[in-house]
């Protein structure tokens, strides 16, 4: 589906879905499409006007948002599909969104923190949490088409995996590269994007470790403006750092990706 305007995204809408189905699509699809802006974390202080335009952006292809940006773009597709909502801001400036279904009820919504869990095909976190129940959400996704009979979220079979580690009887170094290593077995990652996979990376690992060592994620600015993403193993002996390759998609001890990089100059 090419989706290059929000109109788009109304006009390409299946036909006879009531209001709860009409904003799950409309989170859905829209959630494929928009990858959280990174530079937004290292705002300066002092550029605030710089960076207000994120507020007012519009839908683009690719989306790059922040929170603010991408709520007002979901309010928008809402009111186009006649569903009413409105926009809240909590303490910290995060900004989300709550839309009223058909019936009166309301449901609480934040797409920014679910566009890890949409890109991998993971069911939701923050889609009408409390309001609408996982089998009643899943059936609306079968519906969509986001799921099958076939083939259900990504992360329903992320407890095989996290069984087996269990049951292992090897080093913790050995299950935590395992894990690492497994993350592409249960999706496509070169569907994420930057941020997001990085998330998914840290919730998939504490979901499969299930407490059995102790991982640190954690990002920087490197010489050039990119960013470099990293995890770090702590065990009793050593602490053992990989790093994220972007054009793999995969972690790789930190003394590996040095030695590949010097042999590629």
């Amino acid at each position: 589906m090419e989706i290059n305007k929000l109109e788009d995204f109304i006009t390409q809408m299946p036909e006879g879905l009531d209001s709860n189905s009409k904003a799950r699509y409309l989170y859905l699809e829209l959630g494929k499409r928009s990858y959280y802006d990174r530079t937004y974390e290292y705002m300066m202080f002092g550029e605030e006007e710089t960076f207000s335009i994120y507020s007012y952006k519009p839908y683009s292809n690719p989306n790059i948002v922040i929170c603010t940006t991408l709520s007002k773009q979901y309010k928008e597709l809402l009111e186009s599909a006649g569903i009413k909502s409105r926009l809240l801001t909590d303490e910290f400036g995060h900004t989300f969104l709550i839309y009223e279904d058909q019936n009166g009820i309301e449901h609480m919504t934040d797409l920014i923190r679910d566009l890890k869990n949409i890109q991998f095909n993971c069911s939701t976190s923050h889609f009408a949490k409390g309001t609408i129940n996982s089998n009643d959400l899943r059936q609306m996704d079968l519906k969509l088409g986001y799921i099958t009979t076939g083939r259900g979220y990504s992360n329903d079979y992320w407890q095989i995996l996290r069984n087996k580690l269990a049951k292992a009887n090897c080093s913790i170094q050995t299950k935590f590269e395992i894990t690492l290593n497994s993350l592409k077995e249960f999706g496509d990652l070169s569907k994420l994007g930057e941020s997001e996979l990085f998330y998914i990376y840290e919730k998939f690992v504490r979901y499969c470790g299930n407490n059995q060592f102790k991982a640190i994620f954690s990002s920087s600015k490197i010489t050039g403006g990119s960013e470099q993403y990293r995890v770090q193993l702590v065990t009793n002996e050593k602490k053992i750092t990989y790093l994220l390759n972007r054009k793999t998609y995969e972690f790789e001890k930190e003394k590996e990706r040095e030695l590949e990089e010097r042999n590629e100059l």
